[in-house]
């Protein structure tokens, strides 16, 4: 059966923290046989797109992500059931300590998954006609709004588009999704591969870490982790 490739991505941070990226054959149709492990649920939601380009990031990264936790978990792709929480994180309904997240963008897309610890990521394609001033009262923290404007003029968005992914990738570590707000959140300035969280860190952010990863160009990409390790499964 043909499968979706994956290519992994390496990062500085914990082992058990795996992560691949997903690129986009907008070539394909949704009667390939790659999509073949995909529920029927799962086939209904991708015709509900009125683009095809939407329809294939979803059908793609989920046929991919099947294949994977199928192969972790030693299972087969349609034995696996898959759920939404009422955030809409996506989960497996069997109790398990196996946790995944998923993100796409453009023409790409990322998967993390680990056996002990909760993980995020997230991924954006960047647009150089981005108005971020028009979005830094929902996404940035005052000091980097200062920060930024004290930062180069190419460097900004650039630098915009950091704190996103970073910030979106450990808040769907959370579980609670970026209801709570991204300008809750302080990473910038950015130092490095390694994500810092300063000033002031929301009790929900304590325990998480996250580093930036190597992108495509044109893109910005982050993976986050819960620092503890859970001891017992996810959803037990």
């Amino acid at each position: 059966m043909k499968r979706i490739p994956l290519c992994p991505l390496l990062h500085d941070g914990p082992s058990d923290v795996q992560v691949w990226r997903v690129d986009i054959d907008f070539a394909a149709t949704l009667a390939d046989e790659a999509f073949s492990v995909l529920s029927g649920d799962e086939r209904a939601h991708a015709r509900v797109f009125r683009r095809s380009e939407d329809a294939l990031r979803f059908a793609t990264v989920r046929a991919a992500l099947r294949e994977q936790l199928a192969s972790t978990l030693a299972t087969a792709p349609h034995a696996l059931w898959l759920v939404r929480d009422a955030m809409g994180r996506p989960s497996l309904a069997e109790t398990t300590s196996l946790d995944f997240n998923v993100s796409h963008s453009g023409a790409h897309g990322l998967i993390a998954l680990s056996m002990r610890r909760r993980v995020g990521v997230d991924i954006e394609q960047r647009s150089a006609h981005l108005d971020w001033r028009s979005l830094a009262s929902l996404t940035l923290a005052g000091s980097e709004v200062a920060w930024l404007d004290e930062a180069s003029a190419d460097q900004r968005l650039e630098h915009f588009y950091d704190a996103w992914v970073a910030k979106e990738a450990l808040l769907k570590t959370t579980g609670v999704g970026v209801v709570r707000g991204l300008q809750r959140l302080t990473v910038l300035p950015r130092e490095g591969t390694q994500v810092r969280l300063r000033d002031h860190v929301p009790d929900e952010a304590r325990d998480l870490a996250a580093t930036w990863l190597a992108a495509p160009a044109g893109y910005a990409t982050c993976v986050a982790w819960s620092t503890q390790e859970r001891l017992v499964p996810f959803g037990g």
